[in-house]
C-alpha cells in the first residue's frame, strides 16, 4: 500500500509539472493517463512512468492537437476581452484648482476614485498632476469631461493593454491543477501510514500555493481591466505681458533717458570744477596781472587831471 501511494503521487507529480511548464492544455491533460499507466502496470520503476508519461503525450496525432488548439479559441471566445486602459494628458486651465474640484467631482459621478494628487506652486501658478481611475466602460466619457476642463490640450496619448489571452492561459493552467488538487485529497483520505499522510499533504500544500498564486494574479488582470488609469497634468494658462509698440509713447524709457541726461550734466559740471581748481594757480596768476594792470591803466588819467 506504501509504494501504490508513492507511485501514484509521483505520477501525479509528475504529469501536473509537465503540465505547469508547458503552459498549455496539451500538456495539462496527461496526469490522468500517465496515472492509469502507472497503475496498470502495478508499480514500474520511476524513469518508465516518465518515459510512458512522455509516450503518450507524444503519441498524440495532429488531430488531438488541432482539436486542443480548437478549444483554447473557444475558451478565449468565452471571455470578454480584457483590455487595461491607460491614457495620459497635459492640459492648461484658467483656474488650476477649479479645474481640480470638478475632475474630482466628475470622477466620483462615473464610479471613479482618485489614485494620486500632487500640486506644485501656488495661486495662479500652481500647477497639478493627479491619476483618476474610472470603470472601463466610461472611459471615453472621462476623457472628454478631462478635454472639457481644458483650455488648450497640451498633449493626448491612450494605449491599451490585451491582457485575454493571459487571462485564459491561467484558467486553462488553474482547472488542471484544482483537478491534480482534488485526486491528492482523495489519495490523502485513503492514507494509512504516517509517511504516506506527510507526503501527499506536503505535494497538496504546494499545489494549493500555486493555486493560490493563479487565483491572485487573475484577480488583478479582471480588476485592472474592469478600471481604466487617466494621468492629467493641469497647468495655468501663461499671462499675457502688454506689448509696447516701438514707435508709441514709451513714458518709461522717456524717464531713464532723462535721469541719465542729468547723471552726465552732474558728472561734467564736477569734472569742470575740478579742473579749474588744479589749475588755479596758473588762472588765478593771470587774473591777478591783468587786474593790477587795468587798476595801473585806470589810475594814470587820474593822475593827469591832478597834475
Amino acid at each position: 500500500m506504501n509504494n501504490k501511494f508513492l507511485l501514484l503521487a509521483v505520477a501525479l507529480v509528475l504529469s501536473a509539472c509537465g503540465g505547469s511548464s508547458a503552459g498549455s492544455p496539451v500538456t495539462q491533460s496527461a496526469p490522468a493517463n500517465s496515472t492509469e499507466a502507472m497503475t496498470a502496470e502495478e508499480a514500474p520503476a520511476a524513469p518508465a512512468t516518465d518515459a510512458s508519461e512522455n509516450g503518450a503525450v507524444a503519441g498524440g496525432a495532429p488531430s488531438d492537437q488541432a482539436r486542443t488548439q480548437t478549444e483554447t479559441q473557444i475558451d478565449q471566445q468565452a471571455f470578454e476581452r480584457m483590455v487595461i486602459k491607460t491614457a495620459d494628458m497635459s492640459i492648461q486651465v484658467l483656474d488650476v484648482r477649479a479645474a481640480e474640484a470638478a475632475l474630482r467631482s466628475r470622477t466620483a459621478t462615473l464610479g471613479g476614485y482618485i489614485v494620486q494628487s500632487q500640486s506644485t506652486g501656488s495661486d495662479e501658478y500652481m500647477a497639478l498632476n493627479i491619476s483618476v481611475r474610472v470603470p472601463s466602460n466610461r472611459f471615453d466619457e472621462a476623457l472628454g469631461d478631462v478635454q472639457g476642463l481644458a483650455e488648450e490640450v497640451l498633449s493626448s496619448a491612450l494605449r491599451g493593454d490585451d491582457v485575454t489571452e493571459e487571462f485564459v492561459d491561467l484558467d486553462s493552467r488553474r482547472q488542471t491543477l484544482e483537478a491534480t488538487r482534488d485526486r491528492l485529497r482523495a489519495l490523502l483520505a485513503e492514507a494509512k501510514t504516517v509517511e504516506d499522510t506527510l507526503m501527499v499533504n506536503q505535494t497538496l500544500t504546494e499545489y494549493q500555493v500555486e493555486i493560490d498564486q493563479i487565483v491572485g494574479r487573475q484577480k488583478f488582470l479582471s480588476q485592472s481591466s474592469a478600471m481604466s488609469t487617466i494621468n492629467v497634468a493641469i497647468a495655468p494658462v501663461p499671462a499675457v505681458e502688454p506689448i509696447v509698440s516701438e514707435d508709441g509713447w514709451q513714458p518709461l524709457t522717456v524717464a531713464q533717458d532723462s535721469l541719465r541726461g542729468l547723471v552726465g550734466f552732474g558728472q561734467g559740471l564736477a569734472t569742470l570744477l575740478i579742473v579749474l581748481l588744479v589749475w588755479s594757480p596758473v588762472w588765478g596768476t593771470l587774473l591777478l596781472v591783468v587786474w593790477l594792470f587795468a587798476r595801473r591803466l585806470r589810475g594814470a588819467p587820474r593822475q593827469q587831471q591832478a597834475g
